[in-house]
């Protein structure tokens, strides 16, 4: 211990109706776990507990007396928990028998509730079977009183019917009699009638015979007639692949192919110009007009550097007023896909007509509108032409721009009623080979229930209970899950 000795009590500090006591202990003492977990009480009594320890402390240096004392107080804290404890069950043996009486008292109150509820059940239910008695008795009577008029009702009936029964034996005594003269009157019609059907049978099975063996005969002529196209068709698709295989051999196809229809079908001579360098493909002369036309028969998309050729061959040739260029199977790059006619105006009075997939398009409505636009280009730069003067060249120019606006709003309907005619026309050629083999199906079903019926009469039928093996081969190919492949655009 050092000599110099330091006051544990470091102060006090009230909040509300508790305060705060301060104590100061060494840096290294530790506070025991018993006085760091007890309550307010624990901690007061351990106090005053050890407040007596020091008072004692200063008196007594003995061990003995230190533990005598001890002893003491220890025995006096046992006696006061001992009077706590039995205090605390003493009040609750007085609870417990006060809540047990109230329970008992309940029970017993609904146990004659019961009680109660059951007597007047009880009573209830033999008023109830005493009334199903008396109804069941009266019951029992009405039910001996209709059997009783039922009974003598049908004994009533019996005799009418047995009264009825002999007069109709007798009746049939009576006609048995004629049956046999019936008979013989209903055998002699059968036969005369037997006569006339067979020979009305006959005549109209020759006659449905002739119809049907010319039937026959047309379906043959149309298969054979449809053969025969197939054939030519496949021969020109032949030489169709065989000639794309090249792209010179293609490019002159192409050539060949605009060049008939355009005469076939609007009496325009194309010269070849081919081989004349800066010349485009074709020209010709149109409503006294010289068109150029350039002609792409491209696998692919036609290249720009193919619609700067065609715009520099229009640049040297100045004379002419119109150039069409025309790709038959492909889009052309730098062009709106949506509109596959389109026309431009170069090099001021030079009118530049794209047509992208001809072949997709219809081919008289397409070669019309190419007509109406010459027409109107070489009108225009007639006008020109007649005036001479620049200055009134480039007056007529605003002319131009304001009817530029109207050419192509015709450009754009005309390319929609081409698409739209084009539909139709498939359409209205998948309706008539519909029809057409509708009607022949109908055809063959109605001449065989016919020729069934006519066997059925003369007696020639024969079942058949043979299955057609090709009709379950098709119907397994129905149920059968389709593949799922690329459709075709």
């Amino acid at each position: 211990m050092s000599e110099n000795i330091t006051c544990a009590y470091g102060g006090r500090k009230r909040t509300g109706k508790t305060s705060v006591i301060k104590f100061i202990t060494d840096s290294s003492y530790e506070l025991p776990v018993a006085l760091v977990t007890c309550d307010i009480n624990q901690f007061q009594i351990a106090l005053n507990f050890s407040a007596r320890l020091i008072d004692l402390q200063k008196s007594l240096s003995d061990d003995f007396i230190k533990s005598s004392v001890y002893q003491e107080y220890m025995k006096e804290i046992e006696s006061k928990h001992k009077d706590e404890l039995t205090q605390i069950e003493k009040s609750a043996s007085e609870n417990f028998g006060t809540r047990l009486s109230g329970i008992i008292q309940s029970i017993t109150d609904k146990q004659q509730e019961f009680n109660t509820q059951m007597q007047s059940l009880r009573s209830e239910h033999d008023m109830q079977l005493k009334i199903l008695m008396k109804e069941k008795k009266k019951f029992e009577e009405d039910a001996t009183a209709a059997k009783s008029e039922v009974e003598t009702t049908l004994q009533k009936e019996i005799r009418i019917l047995k009264k009825q029964i002999a007069e109709k034996e007798t009746e049939i005594q009576s006609l048995s009699k004629g049956e046999a003269i019936v008979r013989e009157q209903c055998k002699s019609s059968a036969e005369e009638l037997l006569k006339i059907v067979e020979e009305k049978n006959s005549a109209a099975q020759d006659a449905m015979r002739k119809s049907y063996e010319q039937a026959i005969a047309l379906k043959e002529e149309a298969l054979q007639h449809r053969e025969v196209k197939i054939t030519q068709r496949e021969q020109e698709l032949q030489t169709i692949v065989q000639r794309n295989a090249s792209s010179s051999y293609r490019g002159q196809d192409g050539e060949t192919y605009f060049q008939t229809i355009a005469e076939e079908k609007m009496k325009w001579k194309l010269t070849d110009t081919s081989k004349i360098p800066h010349s485009c493909d074709h020209s010709a002369i149109i409503h006294k007009t010289n068109v150029l036309f350039e002609i792409k028969n491209y696998t692919y998309d036609v290249r720009t550097d193919q619609v700067t050729k065609f715009l520099r061959d229009m640049k040297e040739h100045q004379e002419v007023p119109i150039g069409i260029f025309v790709s038959l199977n492909t889009r052309i790059a730098g062009k709106d896909n949506d509109k596959p006619i389109s026309i431009e105006w170069v090099n001021d009075s030079q009118c530049a007509v794209y047509i992208q997939t001809f072949k997709e398009l219809d081919e008289n409505h397409t070669l019309s509108l190419i007509d109406q636009i010459i027409k109107i280009s070489s009108t225009y730069n007639k006008l020109i032409s007649s005036k001479g003067d620049v200055s009134e060249e480039s007056m007529l120019q605003g002319r131009i721009d304001k009817a530029r606006v109207y050419i192509e709003e015709y450009i754009t309907e005309s390319v929609s009623l081409i698409n739209r005619i084009k539909n139709d026309q498939k359409l209205h050629r998948n309706l008539v080979e519909s029809s057409y083999s509708h009607t022949l199906a109908v055809l063959k079903t109605q001449s065989n229930a016919i020729n069934t019926a006519l066997e059925i009469i003369t007696g020639e039928y024969k079942e058949d209970n043979t299955i057609d093996e090709t009709l379950v081969d098709n119907k397994a190919e129905e149920i059968k899950p389709k593949k799922g492949g690329k459709k075709k655009v």
